[in-house]
C-alpha cells in the first residue's frame, strides 16, 4: 500500500478557483490527499466513482447549488462526511444543511486555516461512531432478536433503559439471564456506550476454561511458576486494561479463584501467577450468570462478599417466554434476514404457526427460535410457512392452549398434563440429557428424575 493510499482523502468543491487552490495547498501539507472540483455536478460525479473520507462543499455555486449536491451525495452515499462552506452566515441555512445531513458548517472568510483539519477530523470521527452504533444495533438485533429499541415488552424496555443508564459510569455490573438471552451483547453494549469504547472489550466464558488454567489465563504467569511455564504470559486482565472485561458464567469458578477476583475488585491490582509484583489495573468488570444467585450463595458455591462486590448495578434479561409479545417482530426480522441470505422471497407465517411460536416455552431462547425459523424457511416451498415446516417436537410439545386440547379434570390431573408436556419438551430439547434438562428447569437432577418417574416418562 502506498503512502498516498493511507492519507485521509478530501474532496474540495468551490466555484472559486482561488479558494480551491488555497485548500489544496494547505491540506496537502497537512497529511491529506486532496481532490478538487469547481462545480456541483463535477463533485457529484467524482463521489460516484471515488471514495472520500470527507467532502468540503460550497453552498453558493452557479447552475447546481451546493444544497442540491448535498442532497444528491447523501442520497447515494448516506454515510458520507460533508462539511458545508458559505460566505453567508445564515442560521436558517445552517439548520437546513444540518437537517439534510451535513456534519459541520464553516463560514467564509476563513481567518484561521488551522481549524480546518481539526473540524475535518472531528466530523470523520463522529460519523465513524454513528456507523459503529448502527453495527451495534445490528448485533443487538442478531443476538437479542429485537429489531428496534421500541420493544413491546416492558421487561425488555427496562433492560435497554438500564443498559443505557449505567453505560456512562464505571460501575461494576452483574447481568443475569438464561442461556441464549443476550448477556454478552448487553455487556458489549454497555462498553460501546461508555467512555472506554475505544479501548479493549474482552469476553471470557469462565465455564469454558478448565479451573486449573483459569487463573493463569486471567492473571497471567511468570516463568517458572509451574512445570512447563518457561515464558512470561500476559493475562486477560492486563490485556483489557483501560477497557472492559466481561466474565460470563462467573458462578462456575472455584472458591480459590473467587478469592483472587475479590481482591482485584477491592484493590484494582493483580499479581501474575508465580509473581510478587503488584500490577495496577484500570478497567471495568462486568460479570454474568445464568444461575439462581440466591441458591448459589445459600449452597456456598459462590461467595456472598464477591456477589455484593459484583452486583453494584444489576441487569436481569428476561427469557424469550417472558417477552413473547416480541416474538412476531423477532420472527419477521429473521425471516427477512434469512430470505435475503438465501436469495429467496421472504415468507409469511400462517396464523397457526404464529400461535405455536408465541406459545412455545423456548428453553433455548433466541438461539432456539432462530434455528427453528431457519429450518422452516428451508423446508417451505410456498409463500407461507405452515405447521408442516416446523420441527416435529415443536408441534408435539405444544401446551393445550395452543393446540386446542381442553384442560379437563381436577387440578392435579391438569397439573400432571402440563408437567408431562413440559418435561417431555425439555427432554427432547436436550436430547435426553437429564442433567441439562434439570438445569433448564432450574430444579435439582434428583427432583427432575423423580418427576419423570411420577409422570411415567
Amino acid at each position: 500500500m502506498s503512502k498516498q493510499d493511507t492519507l485521509t482523502k478530501i474532496l474540495v468543491v468551490d466555484d472559486d478557483k482561488e479558494i480551491v487552490n488555497l485548500f489544496h495547498e494547505f491540506l496537502s501539507v497537512n497529511r491529506y490527499s486532496v481532490t478538487t472540483a469547481i462545480s456541483a455536478n463535477e463533485a457529484i460525479n467524482l463521489c460516484r466513482i471515488n471514495t472520500y473520507d470527507a467532502v468540503l462543499l460550497d453552498i453558493n455555486m452557479p447552475r447546481v447549488s451546493g444544497l442540491t449536491a448535498l442532497n444528491t451525495i447523501l442520497d447515494e452515499t448516506p454515510n458520507q462526511v460533508v462539511i458545508m462552506i458559505s460566505a453567508i452566515h445564515d442560521v436558517d441555512m445552517v439548520v437546513k444543511c444540518i437537517k439534510i445531513g451535513a456534519c459541520d458548517f464553516i463560514v467564509k472568510p476563513i481567518v484561521d486555516l488551522g481549524q480546518i483539519p481539526l473540524r475535518i477530523d472531528h466530523a470523520i470521527e463522529n460519523v465513524a461512531i454513528k456507523r459503529e452504533n448502527v453495527q451495534l444495533k445490528r448485533d443487538l438485533i442478531k443476538h437479542t432478536g429485537i429489531p428496534s429499541l421500541n420493544s413491546k415488552s416492558p421487561k425488555m424496555n427496562a433492560v435497554q433503559e438500564r443498559v443505557q443508564t449505567v453505560a456512562e459510569y464505571d460501575t461494576t455490573v452483574f447481568i443475569t439471564g438464561d442461556s441464549g438471552t443476550g448477556k454478552e451483547i448487553a455487556a458489549k453494549t454497555i462498553h460501546k456506550l461508555s467512555n472506554r469504547n475505544n479501548k479493549p472489550f474482552v469476553a471470557v466464558n469462565c465455564s469454558a476454561i478448565p479451573a486449573t488454567l483459569l487463573e493463569s489465563t486471567l492473571f497471567g504467569l511468570e516463568p517458572g511458576s509451574f512445570t512447563g511455564a518457561n515464558t512470561r504470559k500476559i493475562g486477560l486482565f492486563e490485556e483489557s486494561n483501560n477497557g472492559t472485561i466481561f466474565l460470563d458464567e462467573i458462578t462456575e469458578t472455584s472458591s480459590a479463584f473467587q478469592v483472587r477476583l475479590l481482591r482485584v475488585l477491592e484493590e484494582n491490582r493483580i499479581r501474575r501467577v508465580g509473581g510478587d509484583k503488584e500490577i495496577p489495573l484500570n478497567l471495568r468488570i462486568i460479570a454474568a450468570s445464568n444461575q439462581n444467585m440466591e441458591e448459589a450463595i445459600k449452597t456456598e458455591t459462590f461467595r456472598m462478599d464477591l456477589y455484593y462486590r459484583l452486583n453494584v448495578f444489576s441487569i436481569s434479561i428476561p427469557s424469550l417466554m417472558e417477552r413473547s409479545e416480541d416474538i412476531p417482530s423477532i420472527a419477521e426480522y429473521h425471516i427477512n434476514r434469512f430470505a435475503q441470505n438465501m436469495g429467496k422471497t421472504p415468507n409469511t407465517l400462517s396464523p397457526e404457526v404464529l400461535k405455536v411460536l408465541c406459545s412455545h416455552t423456548w428453553p433455548g431462547n433466541i438461539r432456539e427460535l432462530v434455528n427453528v425459523l431457519e429450518n422452516a424457511i428451508i423446508m417451505t416451498r410456498t409463500d407461507e410457512i405452515s405447521l408442516e415446516s416446523l420441527p416435529q417436537y415443536l408441534i408435539q410439545t405444544q401446551l393445550p392452549s395452543a393446540t386446542g386440547i381442553a384442560m379437563d379434570g381436577d387440578y392435579q390431573s391438569a397439573k400432571d398434563n402440563f408437567d408431562r408436556i413440559y418435561y417431555k419438551n425439555l427432554i427432547d430439547q436436550t436430547n435426553g440429557n437429564i442433567t441439562q434438562a434439570a438445569k433448564l428447569a432450574k430444579v435439582s437432577r434428583q427432583h427432575f428424575h423423580l418427576r419423570l418417574k411420577q409422570l411415567d416418562l
